[in-house]
């Protein structure tokens, strides 16, 4: 994912750049570097050009982690609740109950679907590579179509 943004921060070999969440982003958080949440995000990122403060940069992430945390956060509850429900039918059939196991293990399961979520974005967001400030890009040219 390529976005331009602008250095608000240096410090270390690494920057504090504001960029514009895409409007395709929503709430995602799947680049997994953004410290704030609003209409703008502020990621750190590695400062590999030397950016300095007030610079226009572009910022380069890694698709394949947006990609992976998309599965995570929307099919991993789905497939649960759909395990949740097999498990449920199943128990039903073999004991003879009629009191709606599949419903149960279903909600059960999708909600405990959650944690995993949690867990992983915890996990992915300490080991994941940085997003990286790959270009100083010129304040006077207007911002090409951000690609994620």
């Amino acid at each position: 994912m390529e976005q331009i943004g602008q250095v608000v921060k240096v410090s270390e070999g690494r920057a504090v750049v504001l960029v514009s969440r895409h409007q395709v982003c929503g709430k995602c958080g799947g680049c997994g570097v953004a410290i704030s949440g609003a209409g703008e995000n502020q990621l750190e990122v590695l400062n590999q050009v030397g950016a300095e403060v007030g610079d226009r940069v572009k910022v380069v992430s890694d698709s394949a982690h947006v990609l992976r945390a998309s599965f995570v956060a929307y099919i991993l509850p789905i497939l649960a609740l759909l395990v949740g429900i097999y498990i449920g039918q199943v128990l039903e059939r073999t004991f003879m109950f009629f009191a709606r196991l599949d419903i149960l293990f279903g909600v059960i399961l999708f909600f405990a679907s959650y944690f995993l979520v949690r867990a992983y974005d915890k996990k992915m967001a300490a080991s994941q590579p940085k997003a990286a400030i790959v270009a100083v890009v010129p304040n006077d040219t207007l911002p090409e179509d951000e690609k994620c």
